[in-house]
């Protein structure tokens, strides 16, 4: 084993048991400290089986943050992503507006924003001034205070 192959493998072991230690701590965790956290989320998989073990637990596709209600198996819904699933997904949001998500319709009682939740929509970066908002800030922006430009609050574009 070459030296290379040692250092990666070395941190594939830090990464792994980091996610293991999310998957832990995550039940007990709202959106604002699972996005914090978000490196050590795994990525969704469609080849995946999420047994009754793993509810609760999070996972990303793309770059927004779910997590698991429900045991189910991806595979028998091919083609469908967490998005499309709101009764097996989770969506979460953050109050930290440095790492707002871009808006999400929610989808029933899955995925709506909370006071303080925060937001990115048409290059600004919102904030939910009422709880149960389903609106997105263009729709009611009575709904939303505007925090800025992405670029501003966030320091990166859209």
């Amino acid at each position: 084993m070459t030296a290379k192959d040692r250092v990666l493998h070395r941190e594939r072991e830090r990464g792994r048991a980091a996610a293991l230690g999310l998957a832990a701590r995550a039940p007990g965790m709202d959106g604002t400290a699972l996005i914090a956290e978000q490196g050590h989320i795994p990525a969704w998989r469609e080849d995946a089986v999420y047994t009754a073990d793993h509810v609760g637990f999070p996972v990303q596709d793309g770059d927004q943050v779910y997590t698991i209600l429900q045991p189910h198996t991806p595979a028998n819904n091919p083609g469908v992503r967490p998005a499309d699933l709101p009764a097996i997904y989770s969506i979460k949001h953050t109050t930290d507006p440095k790492k707002a998500k871009p808006y999400m319709a929610p989808n029933g009682t899955s995925g709506v924003y909370m006071t303080d939740d925060c937001a990115v929509e048409g290059g600004h970066v919102y904030r939910s001034t009422i709880d149960n908002n389903v609106w997105a800030p263009s729709s009611y922006p009575a709904g939303w205070e505007d925090l800025g430009a992405v670029e501003e609050v966030q320091g990166v574009s859209e």
